[in-house]
This record gives C-alpha cells, structure tokens and sequence, in this order.
C-alpha cells in the first residue's frame, strides 16, 4: 500500500509539470486562449499496480468525465489501441519513451473531437500498409479548440497507402498549441507530413517541434492566424509550406538540410517569416531555395539567414513583397526575381552569392540600400528594357567606397531585338557599407 501511495504522488509530480509548462507565445501570436488548469477531478489510472486500475487506456476514458486525468504507466505497454478521446481530460503518460500507443494497421493512435484536452507523455507508432486505410495520421484533431499536444514521439513507420496525410493533422480547429514533440517517419513510402493544419484551422501554435523524415515538416493549407515557432526541421522534402493562407507567422524556426526546398509561402498574404537560420536546402535545381514566395502578395520576408542553400537564398514568383535585414550568403543565387514585379528588398546583406540578384523578367522592384559583398556578379539581368518596366538599383554598396555610377549587366529584349551586353546603373552608390 505504501508502494502504492509513493507512485501515486510522483504521478502528480509528472502532472503538475507537464500543466505548467504549457506556452505562452511571445511574438504577437493571441494569448486570449483558454489554459487547462489542474483542478478537483479524478485522477484515473491505466496500468500500474493500484487496485482498480484500468488495462486499457479507452476504458478509462470512457469511464471518465470533463476535468479528469487519465494516467498512463508504462508497466503495460504497449497498448494497442485507438484512442477516441470525446471529453475534456488530461491524457497523460508516465514517460514518452516507455508509454507506446501502438496503432496498428488501422487509424490514428489518438483521435480527438472535444475541446479543453491535454495530451503528453506518449510515444505513438502506427504501421501503415492497408491498400484501403485512406487516413495516415498519428494523431487527428477534428473540430476542437484548446488541445495541446505537448511532449510526445510521434513515429509512423511503413507508409505505402493512403492519402497523403501526417503525423498530427488538425481539420477545422482552433486554439491548439503542438509543442516539443518529436514527429518523426522511420521508413521511405507513401508521401505524408509531420504536423497539417486543414479546413480552417486558426490561431494554433506549432512550437518547439523537431519533425524529420517527411515529405513535408510542416503544411498548413487555407488556415490563417498561425504560428510557426522554434522548430528544427531537418532531412525533409520540404521544410515548411503555407499555402492559400493569410496572417501566418514562421518564426525562429531552424529549417535545415531539406531535399528541395526549407520554407515555401504559396498563393498567400501579409504572412511575416523572421528570424529563421534556413541553411543546406535543396539539390541545386533551378526552382530550389531557401525561402520561397509562390504567388500572393504583401508578405515579409525579414531577419533571417539564408546560407549556403543549393540553388536560391531566396525565390520570387510573386509581387508587392518585403525583403528586409536579411543575411544572404553563400548560395548559387542570393535573390532570384523571376516574373516578379513590384516587390522591394531592401537592407540585406548579400556576400559572396554565385550571383547577389538575379532579375529575370522581373519588373518595378526596388533593390535599394543593400550590401553587395564579394558575390561573383553582384546583379544580373534578363528582360525587356522598356522604361515602364525597369527596375530601381539605388543606394547599394557595392564591395567597395564608389564615386561613380555602379553598372548592372545585363540582356535586354527590345521588340525583336536582344542586347546582349546591356546595362543598367546604381546612380547613386553609398560610400560605407549600412549597419545591418
């Protein structure tokens, strides 16, 4: 009995620790979410030695009611389950690394439609290979708001069918926060991303996560009001993609190492990325980068160091962007404008690119007030040269103290007419490089 008794108290120990430690985002991301609190509910335990305790995790759910816990020791594991949570608890386990909920073949290991949930302290695995199973997910998080999934492995292995989901997938809710979790696909198979933000699902925050192995670390598709903080994404196809959506922030984010491509904005607006090391992406095709704009408008692109990416530092298909206060460097092309208009970049530091910037039918951008250093060509140029069309180099430093004019060479297309050696100027060079 008096085993009993010391297990019990460290179990609310690992509670109590894992309640409050729950974040608070501190980069504009709203904090008038609702917090679970530890209150007066039962305590429910699965596995253990205590007299009454549950063998299955769902059987404890099911006996449970709003403002429960349900304890997890990992004695019994693995639990081969799927695990319906419909009830505002606490789902905890005693350890991540011992409590494995083995999903099978079949499902999610942890599907939940309520709000007020709190899950941590799991290891998830899922094998997946059914020719008929169309949801690949580990966790799926359906029309709820306040889940936090906190402090989990989450491991899918042997994906070969089904539809390209992920290990976390999130369809029309709100309020969540995924935080320190490692998400992570063992096995080469069928496409599918860590964490999927779907169907309108707003203000959640995806924090502290280390996602590797995917197709994908992280895709957020028509939701707004999210953000992207603090994760390490790593050996992925792709880093990051936001796609069709507005008002997203990604923000120190470490986005390393990816096959393609480290952050992609796709069709979106007034979306900030800041403050990002975004390094060794890509192969070295002409589409690979960095950091990616994809159509949209009125984004930020800022503060972030974008080094030694394959092809692009960064990549433009889009118009009326920012690009500021950025560190460019070592990449084959620093910022690469292609059928880009009206965006301006300004304040970066640019060194020792293949080619700084790199202009390609591009028009009416503003490349004003940068540091241009040691790159192979600083700028280049293709396209038409009607004066409607051209853009502004001005206020660049330019490797050195310049007194005059500093030219921008270029091809030029005039009606059928192409100028091989045309060139353009920075009329007005500054003499000392900007504190940047």
């Amino acid at each position: 009995m008096k085993n009993v008794c010391i297990k019990k108290g460290i179990v609310l120990i690992i509670i109590l620790l894992a309640l409050f430690c729950v974040y608070s985002p501190s980069t504009g991301f709203k904090q008038d979410v609702k917090l679970l609190v530890f209150n007066d509910g039962n305590i429910l335990y699965v596995g253990g030695i205590g007299e009454g305790n549950y063998t299955k995790i769902q059987d404890a759910i099911n006996a449970s009611v709003d403002g429960d816990t349900v304890f997890v020791f990992g004695d019994a594991s693995p639990y081969h389950e799927n695990v319906v949570v419909d009830k505002s608890i606490f789902l905890i386990g005693e350890d991540k690394n011992l409590v494995v909920i083995d999903a099978g073949f079949y499902g999610a290991a942890v599907t939940i439609i309520a709000d007020d949930v709190f899950v941590s302290g799991f290891k998830m695995i899922t094998f997946h290979d059914n020719p008929n199973q169309f949801d690949s997910e580990l966790v799926d998080i359906l029309s709820s708001e306040n889940v936090t999934i906190k402090d989990n492995i989450i491991q899918q292995n042997k994906i070969t069918a089904g539809s390209d989901r992920g290990g976390v997938i999130l369809r029309n809710s709100s309020y969540c926060f995924i935080q320190n979790n490692t998400i992570i696909k063992e096995e080469d198979g069928r496409p599918c991303w860590g964490v999927v933000l779907m169907l309108d699902s707003g203000f959640v925050n995806v924090s502290g996560n280390e996602v590797y192995n995917y197709t994908g670390g992280i895709y957020v598709r028509g939701c707004s009001d999210n953000e992207i903080y603090m994760n390490y994404l790593h050996n992925n196809s792709l880093g990051i993609n936001i796609q069709y959506n507005n008002n997203n922030k990604v923000i120190n984010n470490i986005v390393i190492f990816n096959k393609y491509k480290g952050i992609r904005i796709d069709g979106g607006y007034n979306n900030l990325i800041s403050r990002n090391i975004v390094t060794d992406n890509g192969e070295g095709k002409w589409d690979d980068y960095g950091i990616g704009l994809i159509g949209g408008s009125d984004n930020f692109i800022s503060y972030n160091y974008i080094s030694n990416n394959n092809q692009n530092g960064i990549l433009i298909i889009s118009d009326f962007n920012n690009i500021e206060y950025n560190y460019i460097s070592n990449n084959n092309i620093g910022v690469y404008f292609d059928y880009a208009d009206s965006n301006n970049i300004e304040y970066n530091y640019i060194s020792n690119n293949n080619i700084g910037v790199f202009c390609n039918a591009a028009h009416n951008n503003d490349i004003v007030r940068n540091n241009f250093i040691q790159n192979g060509k600083n700028g280049y140029f293709e396209g038409v040269i009607y004066r409607r069309y051209k853009n502004i180099w001005d206020g660049n430093y330019w490797d050195e103290p310049r007194t005059k004019p500093y030219p921008i060479f270029g091809i030029g297309y005039f009606l059928f007419f192409t100028f091989n050696k045309w060139v353009v100027f920075d009329w007005h060079p500054t003499q000392e490089p900007y504190d940047i």
